[in-house]
């Protein structure tokens, strides 16, 4: 870990947990702790936007510390990593049992941090660990119910924290610090519980109350406009604890007031949630805020017309008790007046459906001690960057909350009656909280609907959301919420959402969409960026966007009734021909030594460029579901063009675990080929379905497929597919130790392949040649065959059937008595299959399993049994679980014989 040589001035970090050595802590308990304390400090620092694997950090078991890269800005790592911090703890310890909580010290400091051959040492560095050892943070940590304690140098402190409004200074406490050989002075903040301090009596509150009436302080009115929250509000518990982090403290509780106002931004898709969430927090908190709770409904998206500022200001003025008349005329002055009426109070502003960052701006208090809670289907980044929001993206419920919301809905007694129908009425509604709160009602409004019945109502993809927006309110109508993001998109935007709704598979990279939209990806990219900021699609790992199930269902119907028949179909070719290009260009880069199929394969408008095999296994390995739903949609509009070169291409599948799969996909090509009467493509797939099934073990679909593939052979003139044809029955008849027969079939395709020029085939024949000899027991020929057979790989440059001709010729010399031979040829075949993710069955699995059999003769038991188990993994990673089965049974054998 130690980066170089000499010394670099950095942020210091240090953390210990508090009593991580209780005897009530087993081990177990200390290593969920531990995973714990990284999730959470790898977490916070990512929300400063500082890459974890950048930081020098190192281990002291219940402890660590972390330097933090010099160029990161100090003030922005520490206002944003201590709320971060205090939300991963309270979310790992809501989660977690009593022993395995976590109640954390950390201590800040900067220095010079020199390294050597050793790893890194300065006083800085001992500074920050006497800081956090020091006995009044221990003291503060104890006697706070909260999870954080936090103490800092001095001269960070001075230089760094007290400038920077976003730490709230004023919340931080001088102590002396004396442990060992360092005696200094610290500052201690508890970041989720302010410190107690005496009351100001020029703070006090002079609330009076008067029955019957509203709140009054001083004269005033204090305004409570929340409207009423749900009754049955469900989950969200990691949001709750987000927000209940960023409340202002306390007044009169700091030497001096925070200068920063906290402003909350929570985004998501229509539907989510986040005004029901905003509600039910505000309702919860509110009493943190004697000076009133202020609420408007900006109809940014929705019926009616968006409000503008000046009329919420208006609002708020008057509910500020200013006289209709005093209201200033101009925006900025109303702005100011409002600043001025919140200046030193503690209110509570909720901006609901906010449309614009432009929109809230003028509503924002000027001084600390409010906050501002504002909800929108736009991400505000403006608010963001110019205003210091925090931003608090709402997503689906998870599988749990979306439950219990059911059931709350339904009862309990009515969800446990139909267990089934609940969990598929839940799949179908996307966990999107409204299409749930509306497919549960509908149940729980009509006694004689079942829940199965609203799910069938449900299953059609087609009227889904016409059942789910039956309700004449716009506001529970799941297609009307989707409309008002809808409607609001310029045209570009809004042709691409239509188009992306077309999309076959689960997600979809630039290039896929681009290739929808038919316009470059450089032009694409900012209108992805602009639906994600709408939240209409989702951003995910990669680069790539995802839909939520509804929103897809949204696009796509909105595609069929704004864009023609040919406008779709076009898009759709287009995609098509990007997946079919790009799936045969990287099958090419790994699979050019084998049969290729001959077929016409259009070039897209814009390649994705793939140039070596490591780009095309990422690729394809990426890309895997989406070629797989390519193929499914091509073949059943009967896209024979696409089908037939998709299928065949799919054979990637064979060394990423699916092989089952691999031989789905070959169906719908041999489907497609004897529709366009292409018999050299039909022979092809049918011999590799064949193939794959015989060594699958599945004998009759391996016959049924390899004869009619014969078949077809005898009646084209292509000595290419006799000897895949000859090859392919002969290695049938081999995995069923029908060896005689096996012997006759490959020994006439082997002068085949030698006519044919094919290196590689050559090598094949000869290594299955060995492979049937063997088998009866003819173990020089066998010998000869398997030698000639991984000379002609390597000729060939074919690592992976190196590896192959490597295991046989070690099964041979373990017949001819020779297994410490074998060893080691076995080793050589399992160290080149690690080189190549091409079909690990064969080039890690075989000869682990032979390296095994061969350890064992000579009584190295353990070692075999640990050869058989790691071979046994891989068969069932690779997806041959007969084969992992027969493995277990020597596996068994070795371990039950003394």
């Amino acid at each position: 870990m130690v980066a170089r040589r000499g010394s670099r001035h950095h942020l210091i970090v240090v953390a210990d947990v508090e009593g991580f050595g209780d005897r009530r802590r087993t081990g177990p308990h200390q290593r969920a702790v531990r995973d714990g304390l990284y999730e959470a400090i790898e977490a916070a620092f990512t929300a400063t936007g500082v890459v974890w694997r950048d930081c020098y950090h190192e281990d002291r078991g219940d402890a660590l510390f972390v330097l933090v890269p010099g160029e990161v800005d100090k003030a922005a790592f520490v206002e944003a990593a201590l709320p971060t911090l205090v939300t991963r703890l309270r979310v790992h310890n809501d989660t977690h049992p009593e022993a395995q909580r976590i109640r954390l010290r950390i201590a800040l400091h900067a220095g010079e941090v020199g390294y050597d051959g050793h790893g890194v040492t300065s006083s800085s560095l001992t500074l920050a660990f006497r800081l956090c050892d020091a006995p009044p943070l221990k003291t503060a940590l104890a006697a706070s119910p909260g999870v954080l304690a936090v103490i800092a140098s001095d001269w960070l402190f001075d230089d760094v924290i007290r400038h920077t409004p976003g730490a709230a200074p004023a919340t931080w406490r001088t102590v002396s610090v004396e442990v060992k050989e360092v005696t200094t002075t610290g500052w201690i903040t508890l970041p989720d519980h302010p410190y107690p301090a005496a009351p100001d009596p020029a703070t006090a509150d002079t609330r009076v109350s008067h029955p019957g009436r509203p709140n009054v302080v001083s004269g005033r009115v204090v305004p409570r406009q929340l409207p009423g929250s749900v009754r049955d509000f469900t989950g969200r518990a990691e949001h709750l604890a987000a927000l209940d982090a960023l409340i202002p403290p306390e007044p009169g509780q700091y030497d001096e007031r925070p200068r920063s106002v906290v402003i909350t931004a929570v985004d998501g898709a229509g539907g989510m949630g986040k005004t029901t969430l905003a509600l039910h927090w505000a309702h919860r908190i509110q009493d943190r805020f004697p000076d009133g709770t202020l609420h408007v409904n900006l109809r940014g998206y929705g019926p009616g017309t968006p409000v503008t500022s000046g009329e919420a200001l208006s609002g708020f003025l008057r509910a500020l008790g200013v006289a209709a008349r005093a209201i200033p005329a101009d925006v900025d002055a109303q702005a100011a007046l409002l600043r001025s009426l919140l200046a030193g109070k503690r209110t509570l502003l909720v901006l609901d459906n906010a449309h614009s960052a432009e929109q809230v701006r003028p509503l924002l208090p000027g001084t600390a001690g409010c906050m501002v809670l504002v909800t929108s289907r736009d991400s505000l980044t403006g608010l963001v960057v110019t205003d210091a929001a925090h931003r608090l993206t709402l997503d689906l419920l998870t599988p749990p909350e979306a439950l219990d919301l059911v059931t709350g809905i339904l009862g309990a007694e009515r969800a446990a009656a139909e267990p089934d129908a609940v969990a598929a009425l839940i799949r179908l509604c996307a966990r999107l909280p409204l299409a749930l709160r509306v497919a549960a009602s509908r149940a729980a409004a009509h006694p004689h609907l079942t829940v199965a019945d609203v799910v069938t109502e449900l299953e059609d993809d087609r009227t889904r959301l016409d059942v789910l927006s039956e309700f004449a309110d716009e506001r529970a109508a799941v297609r009307a919420v989707f409309d008002w993001s809808y409607r609001r998109l310029p045209p570009e935007q809004a042709r691409l959402f239509r188009r992306l709704g077309l999309h076959p598979g689960p997600d979809l990279s630039l290039p896929a969409a681009a290739a929808l939209a038919e316009l470059p990806p450089a032009e694409t990219r900012p209108l992805l960026a602009a639906l994600a900021g709408a939240h209409l699609i989702e951003p995910t790992a990669g680069g790539r966007y995802r839909f939520h199930d509804l929103l897809r269902a949204y696009a796509a119907d909105q595609a069929r009734h704004y864009d023609t028949d040919e406008e779709r179909e076009r898009a759709l070719e287009a995609l098509l021909t990007f997946y079919t290009y790009t799936v045969c260009t990287a099958d090419y880069y790994i699979y050019h030594l084998f049969v290729q199929m001959p077929a016409a394969v259009a070039v897209p408008r814009h390649p994705h460029p793939i140039d070596t095999p490591d780009e095309a296994w990422a690729w394809l390995g990426t890309e895997r579901a989406n070629i797989l739903a390519a193929l499914q949609h091509a073949a059943e509009r009967r896209l024979d063009h696409h089908t037939i070169p998709l299928a065949h291409a799919c054979r990637f599948l064979c060394s990423l675990g699916g092989p089952q799969e691999w031989i789905r996909a070959h169906g719908a090509g041999i489907a497609a080929a004897k529709r366009v009467g292409n018999r050299t493509q039909e022979a092809i797939l049918l011999i590799d379905r064949g193939e794959t099934a015989s060594d699958l073990g599945w004998w009759d679909q391996a016959h049924t497929d390899l004869d009619h593939a014969a078949t077809l052979v005898r009646q084209l003139v292509d000595p290419r597919l006799r000897v895949s044809d000859f090859n392919g029955r002969g290695l049938l008849l081999l995995r069923q130790g029908r060896f005689q027969e096996a012997v006759r079939l490959l020994k006439l395709a082997l002068p085949l392949s030698k006519k044919i020029g094919s290196v590689r085939w050559e090598a094949v024949v000869e290594g299955n040649l060995s492979a049937a000899h063997l088998g009866l027991g003819h173990s020089q020929v066998a010998l000869e065959y398997a030698e000639r057979g991984l000379e002609l790989r390597r000729q060939v440059g074919d690592v992976t059937g190196e590896a192959w001709a490597l295991t046989q010729l070690a099964r041979t010399w373990d017949q001819l008595g020779d297994p410490d031979r074998a060893i080691v040829l076995c080793r050589e075949a399992i160290a080149l299959g690690h080189r190549t993710p091409l079909n690990r069955n064969n080039t890690i699995a075989d000869p682990l399993d032979v390296l095994a059999a061969c350890l064992h003769q000579l009584g190295r038991t353990d070692e075999a049994i640990t050869c058989w188990q790691e071979a046994a993994a891989v068969y069932d990673h690779a997806g041959y679980p007969h084969k992992a089965t027969e493995v277990r049974q020597r596996l068994y054998d070795a371990q039950s014989k003394p």
